[in-house]
C-alpha cells in the first residue's frame, strides 16, 4: 500500500533539480544573511526586554525608570520586535529553501511517502510553500503582537523628566546605538533578491529601528531641554509602530486561508505597505504615492484635484498660519487659574477666569497664576518636594511614616531650643532643652489683582520666602517661653500668633502672599522629658479620677443623709400628729365627763368609781373569803412578806 499525497507534481528523476528551487550556494547564502540579521537584532531586543521587565516588576535603577517614563525602552523594543517578526518568518522559508536545494539522497525504501524524509526530495519542494503559511502565523504573529503591546501600552506618557542630565545621556546613547542598526539595514540592502527574495521587505522593516532609535534619542534630549509636544510626537510614533505590527500580524494570519504557494513564489511574512511607504519617504523615493501606485494602481500625480491642492497649498498654509497666529490672542482662563497680561513686556492687567482678547504672541504674553489654590509649607525641610509620599486608601493600614511617636524622627519637624529651669530646690539651674515641632504654614497667592502682581514679580521663590518668614516668627515666639509654657499653652492661640507674625513679615517684603493658617500638628518634648511628661499626664489623669470618685462618694453620702433626714422628719411629724390626736381625744373625753358630772352628780361619781374599781380589780390577784365557812375548815393565810434569798459567799466548796 502506497501513500499518494494530493496536489503533488510527479517526482523528477534522480540527479535532476526541481523547478523553481534555488541552488545550494544561493540558498545557504540567503539563510546565512537571515541568521546574521536575526542575531544582530535579537541580542539587543533581549536586553531591552529584560530592562522593560525589570522596570515593570521591580523598581530598577534611576536611568532605567527614566527610560521607561520617556518611552525609550518600549518604543525601541517595539521597533526591534517588528523587524524580528519579519526575520523569524524569513528564517523558516530560507531553511526550507536550503533543505530543498540539497542533492537528493537515495533511499532503499520504495514507498512514495518516504520521499518527504529525504533531503532534496520531492517533499522538500512542497515544504517551501508550507513554510510560507502556518509557520508564518506561528512565528511572526506573536512577535508582532508583542511589538504592538510594547508600543501602545508602554507608550510615553509625556510626564515631567526626573533629570535633564539623564535625558541628555540616554538620548545620546540612543542616537549612537542607531548607527549599528543603520549598518544592518545597509547590509540587507546589499543582499540580492536571488540570495534572499525577502530582502526588499526586510530592508523596509530594518529601516524602522534605524529611524526610530535616533528619533527617540532626539525626543529625549528635547524633553530634557523642556521642549513641548515631545509626548505627542512619541504617541504618534507609537501609533505608527502599532499599525505596522498589526499589518504584519493580519497578513500572516490571512496566509492560513490561502493555498500553499509555488516554491519559487513562497515568501516570508515581511510585506508591509505602511513600512514600505515610510521607507520610501525616508529614502525620498516618492513617499506614500509610490506604494499606493504599486499596490492599488492609483496614480495621484495625474489627479487635477491634487494638482490644484498642490498649487494652492502655499497660500492656504500661509493663511492658516496667520489665522493660527491671530488665535494666540484668544485666551481662555480656567476657573482655578489667573493670568497676568503683559503687553510688550509690561504688565497691564490681571485676567480673571473666562474668555479674553489680547494682542497675539509675542506682543502679548501671559504669566499664569493659580487662583485660590492652597499651598502647604513645612518648616522642617529645605525643600517641600523632599517629603515622603504616603498615599494610602481610607481603609488601609497607615504607613510607618504616619506614626507620631515622641522618640521617632520625622523629616517635616523643626528642632528648637527652649529655656528650662531645674526643679531642684537646693541648686536651681537654668538651661536649654530641644523640642521637636511639626509646624505647617498654609498659604496662597493674593486674591486681589494687586496681590497677584506683587506675588508674580516680587516673590522669586515663594516657598523659601514663606518658610523663612515662618521660621523667624516661630523662633521669636518660642524664644520667650519655657518648655512648660509651650507644653501647657493652647495650640490654637500659638497658631494664631504665628500666623499673624508670619503675615506681618510677608507684608513687610511686599510679597503678595496670604497666610491662611498655621497648623501645629505635634509638639514633641525632648527624650529625657518624655517619661516625666508621661508621669505628669498620668498623675493628672489619676487626680481627676480621684476627684471624680470623691465627688461620687459625696453625692452618695448627701443622698443618704437626705433620705435619713426625710425619714426622721416624717417620723416626728407622725408622732406629733398622734400626740395631738390623743390630746384632742382626751380633751373631748374630759369635756364629756365634766358635763356628765354636772348633770348626774353623785350618781355619775359612783358610776365612775365602780368603773375604775372594775378596771383595777381586773388586773389584780384576789383572794375571796366567805364568812359562812366554819372555823375548823377555814384556810390559814400567811400574810408575812417573803424572806429575802441568802446572799452568795462567792467561795465555793
Amino acid at each position: 500500500m502506497t501513500f499518494a499525497p494530493t496536489h503533488l507534481q510527479p517526482e523528477p528523476p534522480d540527479g535532476a533539480s526541481s523547478p523553481g528551487l534555488p541552488g545550494l550556494g544561493v540558498a545557504v547564502a540567503g539563510l546565512r544573511v537571515a541568521r546574521r540579521m536575526a542575531l544582530a537584532l535579537g541580542l539587543p531586543a533581549a536586553v531591552l526586554a529584560a530592562g522593560v521587565a525589570a522596570a515593570l516588576w521591580q523598581p530598577g535603577p534611576l536611568w532605567l525608570r527614566e527610560a521607561m517614563r520617556g518611552g525609550m525602552l518600549p518604543l525601541g523594543l517595539a521597533s526591534l520586535l517588528i523587524a524580528l517578526s519579519g526575520l523569524s518568518g524569513t528564517l523558516a522559508v530560507a531553511w526550507a529553501r536550503r533543505r530543498a536545494s540539497l542533492a537528493p539522497v537515495p533511499m532503499p525504501v520504495a514507498p512514495r511517502w518516504r520521499a518527504w524524509l529525504r533531503p532534496g526530495g520531492f517533499g522538500d519542494a512542497l515544504l517551501i510553500g508550507r513554510m510560507a503559511r502556518i509557520p508564518q502565523a506561528v512565528l511572526a504573529v506573536p512577535v508582532a503582537v508583542l511589538a504592538g503591546l510594547c508600543a501602545w501600552y508602554l507608550r510615553p506618557m509625556g510626564g515631567p523628566v526626573l533629570s535633564a542630565d539623564l535625558c541628555f545621556g540616554l538620548g545620546g546613547a540612543m542616537i549612537v546605538l542607531g548607527f549599528p542598526l543603520l549598518v544592518a539595514e545597509r547590509q540587507m540592502a546589499a543582499a540580492s533578491e536571488a540570495e534572499l527574495p525577502e530582502a526588499a521587505g526586510l530592508r523596509s522593516l530594518l529601516l524602522l529601528p534605524a529611524l526610530v532609535w535616533p528619533l527617540l534619542g532626539a525626543l529625549e534630549i528635547a524633553a530634557g531641554l523642556g521642549a513641548p509636544l515631545t509626548g505627542q510626537i512619541g504617541r504618534a510614533l507609537a501609533l505608527a509602530l502599532v499599525l505596522v505590527a498589526a499589518e504584519l500580524a493580519v497578513r500572516a494570519v490571512l496566509r492560513l486561508f490561502l493555498p500553499p504557494p509555488a516554491p519559487d513564489a513562497a515568501r516570508g511574512a515581511v510585506t508591509s505597505a505602511l513600512a514600505s511607504a515610510l521607507a520610501a519617504g525616508a529614502r525620498g523615493q516618492g513617499g506614500l504615492a509610490a506604494p499606493i501606485r504599486e499596490h492599488l494602481g492609483i496614480d495621484f500625480a495625474r489627479s487635477w484635484a491634487l494638482a490644484y491642492v498642490r498649487q494652492a497649498l502655499p497660500v492656504v498654509a500661509l493663511l492658516l498660519l496667520v489665522f493660527c497666529w491671530a488665535l494666540s490672542g484668544v485666551v481662555m482662563v480656567g476657573t482655578d487659574r489667573r493670568a497676568i497680561y503683559e503687553r510688550f513686556g509690561a504688565p497691564v492687567a490681571v485676567l480673571m477666569p473666562g474668555a479674553h482678547l489680547i494682542l497675539p504672541w509675542p506682543m502679548g504674553t501671559l504669566r499664569w497664576l493659580d487662583y485660590g489654590t492652597l499651598h502647604q509649607e513645612p518648616l522642617g525641610l529645605a525643600d517641600a518636594a523632599a517629603l515622603p509620599e504616603a498615599t494610602v486608601a481610607a481603609e488601609a493600614v497607615p504607613p510607618p511614616a504616619a506614626d507620631r511617636l515622641w522618640l521617632q524622627a520625622h523629616p517635616s519637624e523643626v528642632m528648637l531650643l527652649l529655656a528650662s529651669q531645674s526643679t531642684s530646690q537646693s541648686a536651681p539651674q537654668q538651661g536649654f532643652q530641644a523640642v521637636s515641632l511639626d509646624v505647617r504654614v498654609v498659604w496662597r497667592a493674593g486674591m486681589t489683582g494687586e496681590g497677584a502682581l506683587r506675588f508674580a514679580y516680587r516673590a522669586a521663590d515663594p516657598q523659601a520666602l514663606v518658610r523663612g518668614a515662618a521660621g523667624r516668627a516661630a523662633a521669636g515666639f518660642f524664644a520667650a517661653r519655657t518648655l512648660t509654657d509651650v507644653l501647657g499653652e493652647n495650640r490654637a492661640v500659638m497658631a494664631e500668633h504665628l500666623r499673624h507674625a508670619t503675615q506681618q513679615a510677608l507684608d513687610g517684603f511686599d510679597s503678595g502672599i496670604e497666610v491662611v493658617a498655621v497648623v501645629i500638628e505635634a509638639i514633641h518634648p525632648p527624650a529625657g522629658a518624655a517619661d516625666a511628661y508621661h508621669a505628669v499626664q498620668a498623675a493628672e489623669i489619676a487626680s481627676q479620677s480621684s476627684i471624680s470618685d470623691e465627688r461620687g462618694r459625696a453625692e452618695g453620702v448627701r443622698a443618704a443623709s437626705r433620705q435619713t433626714a426625710n425619714d426622721q422628719i416624717n417620723a416626728a411629724r407622725a408622732v406629733a400628729a398622734e400626740t395631738v390626736g390623743l390630746a384632742r381625744a382626751e380633751s373631748i373625753r374630759f369635756t364629756a365627763d365634766r358635763s356628765a358630772a354636772q348633770a348626774g352628780g353623785e350618781a355619775f361619781m359612783l358610776e365612775r368609781y365602780f368603773t375604775a374599781l372594775g378596771g383595777a380589780l381586773a388586773k389584780a390577784h384576789l383572794t375571796i373569803l366567805d364568812h359562812r365557812i366554819e372555823a375548823a375548815d377555814a384556810p390559814v393565810l400567811d400574810i408575812r412578806p417573803p424572806a429575802a434569798a441568802p446572799a452568795s459567799t462567792g467561795g465555793g466548796e
